[in-house]
This record gives C-alpha cells, sequence and structure tokens, in this order.
C-alpha cells in the first residue's frame, strides 16, 4: 500500500513547477545566483519573513536591487530566503491587489487592478474588474471602451451592439464607432501623411532639457547657469533618492533600534537617524500636551511607539489595509506607524502627533470612555494636523490651521451641514463619522484660539476635569456653554463667525521673483514682471497663484491627492486623472514634457461651453453623485468653472421672468484654454497649470515653460 503512494508523490513533485529556490551562499565573482532578468517581476523573501515584490533592476552575486513603488531597495544576498518568479508572482500579487480593490471600493481602485491584470495577460481578471468599475461608476468611459462598448452620434452602444456594427464594416476610433463610408477597409495607393497626434492615454516624457522659449531669454551665461542647475538638481535627487532608499530598507525588525527616552519607548527599524528624530517628536508633543493638561498620570508605563521602516512592512506585520496611517491601542497603550509620506499632506509626524495625543490622554485619563469623541479625536487632531516640528529648537509648533479640516468645516457651515453644537456635545460613537473630524478640529480650535481664549481654555479644563469622575454627555456641554458663551446657541455662532474668517495659511512665501514652499517641498519662480503672486486669491488645493492684473490669465501649482501608494503613476493618470479632466473640460490632448527636470505628464484641454438651460437642470439633477472630495476621481482637477445656468421662467408661462433674468444676468465668460504639467509622487501629485485667454495662449505658452522649467522639488525629509 504504501509504494504506489511514495510513487504518486514522487511524480508530482516531478510536475509541479519550481517557482522559489532557496539562497545559498556565493562566492565573489561568480556568476550571479539565480540569473534574473532586468524588468522581471519577483517577490523577494527575507530570511525575517519581510517581502519585497518590485521589478528586478540588478542581480550581483552580492545583492540584488528590486524596484517598487518606493523607489530601489538593495538586499544583501546573505539576507535573501528565497526569490518566486513566474506565474506564482502574478498570483499572489494580484491576491494582494484584489483585496486592496475590495477595501477601497472604490471605481479607480478596481481600474487600476484591471489595467495591472490586462498588462500581466489576466485577460479573465481583467474583465472582472471592468465589469466591477462599471457597477461602482456606471458612467466610466474608460472602463466602457476596455469592455468594447463604443458611441453612435454620441449613444452609447453595449458591446455586443458594437461588435455587431463592426461585424457590417463598421471601425472603431476609441469610444467612437465609425460607419463604413468613414471607414474604408481599402486604404489609398498614396496616402497623404497624416499629422501624427499623441494617443491620449500613453505619455512617454521627453528627456529633461531647456525649453526653446526658455534658452531664447537668456544671454549664453545665464544658459549655463541654467544648464548647472538642472546638474546640481539631479545630484541632489540621487542623492536624496538613495538616502530615502536606505531608510524604507532599514534592517528586519528583529534588528530594531530602541530608545527608551523620558516619556516613550521608541521601537524603529529605519536608520538610527530617523529613531533619534522620532523620539525627538514624541518628547516634543508631550512637553506640548503637559503644559495644556496638567493632570497626574494614572497610569505608569510608557506607551511603546512601534515605527515600520516602510508601508509595506507595516501592513504586513499589522494586518492594516492601505488607507491607514497608523494607529492607537488603548488595552496595551501602544502606538504604530510606519516611515513615509501619505495622503495629501500626511507624514509619519502627523500620524504620531495624532495617535501620540490619543496614547497622551490613555495616560492621563482615568477613562478615555467617559469623554465624547469630539473632545477624544477633536484634540488628537489639533495637535496631528495642527502642529510641526521646530526641528533645530526641537520644539513642538501648535495650533496651527490644517487646510484641509479648514476647507471642509467652512463649506460645511455655509451650505449648513456641519453638526450643531447642540448635538456634537453628545455625539455617539457609532453616529461620529469622519466628516466629524473637521466639526471637533473646528470647535477645538475655537477654544484654543479664539477671541476668547481665557474663557476657552477654562471651558477645555473643566470639561477635562468633568470627565474624571463620570461619564459626560451634551448636557456637560451645554452647561459650560451656559458658563462661558450665554447658552449653546450663542456659542454656536461665535464659533461659526470665527470659523469662516480663517485664512489658510500661506503655502509658502514669495522672496524676489520666487515662491518658496518648505511644507509642500516646491520651489517656483515668477516668469516676468508682468506677472503678480496673488496668493489672497488661492482656492481649494491651491498652494501658490500667479496673475497678469487685469486678465483671466493664470499660472497656479495644485497638490492633488492619490489614494493608492503603490499604483503605478500611469495607472492613476489612466484611472482618474484623464477621465476627471474628460468628464470635464474638452478637446484635451496628451503632450510630452517634463516639470524642473522631472518626468511629468502633460495635458492641454478647453474648458466647456457654457451650458444651456436643459443642459444645466441635467447636470444639476447627478450633481448628488459626485464623489466627495479628496477620493479617487473627485473634484481634484475642476477649476473655476465658466458655466452660468441660462435664466429660470417665473412660473407664470409667459417668458417674462427668462427675458428679464437674460438681461440682469451677465454673459458667460468666453472658455479658457489650459495646459496642466502633473508630476506624480507615491501618495500625491503635483499639478502646474497655466489657464489662458483663447486668444492668448500661445504668446503666454513660453511664460508657462518658464515656470515649468524654474520649478524645483526641494529634496528633504518633511518631518
Amino acid at each position: 500500500m504504501l509504494r504506489p503512494l511514495f510513487l504518486l508523490l514522487i511524480l508530482s513533485l516531478l510536475a509541479a513547477p519550481v517557482v522559489a529556490w532557496p539562497a545559498v551562499g556565493s562566492p565573489s565573482g561568480q556568476t550571479p545566483l539565480y540569473s534574473l532578468d532586468v524588468g522581471e517581476r519577483v517577490i523577494v523573501v527575507l530570511k525575517g519573513g519581510d517581502e519585497v515584490i518590485g521589478e528586478v533592476v540588478e542581480e550581483t552575486p552580492d545583492k540584488i536591487s528590486v524596484k517598487s513603488a518606493f523607489g530601489v531597495t538593495s538586499i544583501e544576498m546573505n539576507r535573501v530566503d528565497v526569490v518566486i518568479r513566474g506565474e506564482e508572482v502574478d498570483r499572489r500579487e494580484y491576491s494582494q491587489r484584489h483585496k486592496r480593490a475590495i477595501r477601497r471600493g472604490s471605481a479607480s481602485g478596481w481600474y487600476s487592478l484591471a489595467k495591472w491584470a490586462l498588462g500581466r495577460g489576466l485577460e479573465q481578471q481583467a474583465h472582472d474588474a471592468f465589469e466591477k468599475t462599471l457597477e461602482i461608476d456606471p458612467e466610466h468611459e474608460a472602463a466602457r471602451i476596455a469592455l468594447g462598448w463604443g458611441q453612435v452620434d454620441g449613444q452609447w452602444k453595449t458591446p455586443e451592439e458594437a461588435e455587431a456594427l463592426i461585424a457590417r464594416g463598421w471601425g472603431r476610433d476609441g469610444k467612437r464607432l465609425i460607419p463604413p463610408r468613414e471607414n474604408s477597409r481599402t486604404p489609398p495607393r498614396n496616402p497623404s501623411p497624416k499629422p501624427t497626434e499623441p494617443k491620449p492615454d500613453v505619455v512617454k516624457p521627453g528627456r529633461p532639457t531647456i525649453p526653446e522659449s526658455v534658452t531664447r531669454r537668456l544671454d549664453p551665461q545665464d544658459q549655463r547657469r541654467r544648464e548647472e542647475q538642472l546638474e546640481r538638481r539631479r545630484k541632489e535627487r540621487e542623492k536624496f533618492d538613495e538616502n530615502k532608499r536606505k531608510e524604507y530598507e532599514g534592517v528586519p525588525w528583529s534588528s530594531r533600534s530602541t530608545i527608551n527616552s523620558r516619556n516613550w519607548v521608541i521601537e524603529c527599524n529605519s536608520t538610527p537617524e530617523v529613531a533619534r528624530t522620532y523620539r525627538t517628536i514624541m518628547e516634543a508633543l508631550h512637553t506640548t500636551l503637559s503644559k495644556m493638561f496638567k493632570s497626574p498620570d494614572v497610569r505608569s508605563q510608557k506607551p511603546i511607539v512601534k515605527i515600520y521602516r516602510n508601508h509595506d512592512e507595516f501592513m504586513l506585520k499589522t494586518g492594516m489595509g492601505a488607507g491607514v496611517g497608523g494607529f492607537y491601542q488603548p488595552t496595551s497603550q501602544n502606538v504604530s506607524a510606519y516611515h513615509g509620506t501619505f495622503g495629501l499632506t500626511g507624514t509619519t509626524f502627523t500620524v504620531l502627533a495624532h495617535e501620540g495625543t490619543h496614547a497622551f490622554q490613555g495616560k492621563k485619563m482615568t477613562r478615555m470612555g467617559n469623554y465624547p469623541n469630539w473632545f477624544i479625536e477633536g484634540m488628537a487632531v489639533y495637535f496631528g494636523d495642527g502642529s510641526k516640528l521646530d526641528y533645530k529648537k526641537k520644539k513642538l509648533v501648535s495650533g496651527l490651521i490644517p487646510r484641509d479640516r479648514l476647507f471642509h468645516i467652512q463649506e460645511k457651515i455655509r451650505e449648513g451641514t456641519h453638526t450643531p453644537l447642540s448635538k456634537l456635545g453628545g455625539l455617539p460613537r457609532n453616529r461620529f463619522g469622519g466628516s466629524q473630524y473637521a466639526d471637533s478640529w473646528a470647535v477645538m480650535h475655537f477654544l484654543f484660539k479664539g477671541p476668547e481664549t481665557r474663557k476657552g481654555h477654562r471651558f477645555l479644563v473643566e470639561y477635562w476635569r468633568m470627565g474624571e469622575k463620570r461619564r459626560i454627555g451634551q448636557r456637560q456641554f451645554n452647561n459650560l456653554a451656559q458658563k462661558y458663551y450665554k447658552d449653546v446657541d450663542q456659542m454656536e455662532a461665535d464659533w461659526k463667525e470665527y470659523v469662516l474668517s480663517l485664512n489658510a495659511p500661506p503655502a509658502g512665501e514669495v522672496k524676489d521673483s520666487r515662491f518658496n514652499s518648505l511644507d509642500f517641498m516646491f520651489s517656483i519662480e515668477r516668469p516676468g514682471p508682468n506677472w503678480e503672486f496673488a496668493l489672497d486669491e488661492i482656492q481649494d488645493r491651491d498652494l501658490v497663484l500667479m496673475k497678469i492684473p487685469g486678465t483671466r490669465n493664470e499660472i497656479r501649482v495644485r497638490i492633488l491627492t492619490k489614494a493608492e501608494d503603490g499604483q503605478r503613476p500611469q495607472d492613476w493618470i489612466d484611472s482618474v486623472a484623464l477621465p476627471d479632466l474628460r468628464k470635464k473640460y474638452t478637446d484635451v490632448r496628451t503632450l510630452k514634457g517634463d516639470l524642473g527636470g522631472l518626468d511629468a505628464f502633460l495635458f492641454e484641454f478647453v474648458d466647456k461651453p457654457p451650458a444651456t438651460k436643459e443642459e444645466s437642470k441635467e447636470e444639476g439633477a447627478t450633481d448628488g453623485d459626485e464623489p466627495s472630495e479628496g477620493t479617487p476621481g473627485s473634484r481634484q482637477f475642476s477649476a473655476v468653472q465658466t458655466q452660468q445656468e441660462g435664466p429660470e421662467g417665473d412660473g407664470d408661462g409667459n417668458g417674462d421672468g427668462e427675458a428679464k433674468d437674460a438681461e440682469q444676468k451677465p454673459p458667460a465668460p468666453a472658455p479658457r484654454k489650459h495646459r496642466s504639467y502633473i508630476l506624480v509622487g507615491i501618495s500625491n501629485a503635483y499639478e502646474l497649470r497655466g489657464s489662458f485667454e483663447m486668444d492668448q495662449f500661445a504668446s503666454l505658452l513660453p511664460d508657462l515653460e518658464w515656470v515649468a522649467f524654474s520649478f524645483e522639488k526641494i529634496q528633504r525629509n518633511r518631518w
């Protein structure tokens, strides 16, 4: 009985494809261990259990270099357990990406998965992901095209209908189905050369050079100086990237740095310098909080702050999804995060300040559950989003205004969708969502920094003390509002007036003809004296704005959210940027270019003509389906709308109201033409956009090219 089973086992082992090989020592000078091809996708499994997925850059007897979303990681051979290659890599990576798409639940997430699967030859998986994209967003144009949909006279035809037309001699040009008379299958014998226009979904950025329009403005000496600038930037980027690679590569968790400071235990497996910086941050946070809240400790143990060397290891070790930057565990009092950047302006610093505030609360509060979420989370957002580190003085600067929170709460107050203070103070935890973080931050900022700070500070101290004895809610909030602000309604009126009066802090400062932003890590130069900086007119995601006074000609830099760290730049452009541009503009074209010597995506597009009354009504009926700000496919790329609604009738059927309104309303502005440079990073993207009058577009392009050439990405860690 044993012999047949034994033979079956041997045969099955011989038939199974081998996808992983153990690493063995290889003397220097010999051939590479695995004979991997450059560009081949592999999974390098380290002896500590960690994994690196990416494309092979180089393999030598001593190391393997793999390019992932976080850059090139060089791994010594003596640290490698196995290297997985072949179909198993695609299978495991597809499984990871599929889980990520489920967690995100967005159309862009599923579209990104579909594009990836298509590129790997996984046609059925790609088809299923495209179908899922359309389930979430039935109007997703790129997914429709991929599944075989097509348009005839602006009307969509199903894949079956489109296939039937093609079988009858119709052709396809992108989404358009072309009738036989325009799709002659017999080409002329001597066709005239057709002007080549770049495909809208393929971008091949040109090599970084000085644009001709820039060189024309420069004398030979200045041109040499500019070329030296490009070379200096290149070397600085290479040096910075090398340091970042070392930080993200770090060491195995078993070899992490452990720093026992006065109030925290810091565990970090990035570089020792990174670990020491995070110790400085956490001690500065504790000092700032202790000055404001002087309650004695109720727990003696020091919280452990675990900072993993990169995002992949954080997800691997903690089981958290891609959208989580860090968390606090009330039972252990510990904080977990990772070294890196994410979201619009998020860094490890903001996560540690937020979650570290929770750890401070856990150390000082007898029972955190006694306090409503507005107080717990409002305090964490106040010190998390509203603080920065003065690295030289090793001091935390708090009370700053986070741009995203401010824009969000101001919009809610104007629309009347904020949570009234008469409800926020007792809002149950199961009804406290992400939107209430902005409300809670705004209340905390009002109490800390409002027009009557002494009242606000007393309010907070008494509120804290109430929670030391019992569970508190709306009644206690109302009592304090009555004591210090007459009543809760008067407090809300004062609060709303104060919040609406706040302005977003400048993203940087102007020095001579340059704008420098250390918070957002870039610098640009004004193209000439006819352009003026207009920092008081910036909107939403704008970081800097330049204008020619008395005109609508503008140049601005904006920052855009890239929701998925691991998403390739081209995939993000295909699934988010281009669909959003096509939805809001017309004549969208893709060109070649670079931004400050860095590979960038370049687009041109035109405002849509003013909408008719019928179109405005249709558009208004679907506005509620727009995704919220900050999600993939959101209004990241929307500019100031040039369309205005047509005049409405007065309802009496005679049309006089329409005529009257038409006389009073100014005509809609003429469409402008735009050129947009987009530089895509791991977690966000910069957009440099020029918006010019149609008849002045060509003459002002050299000014925009000057700014694009002057764009400099400041290379440093933004703690």
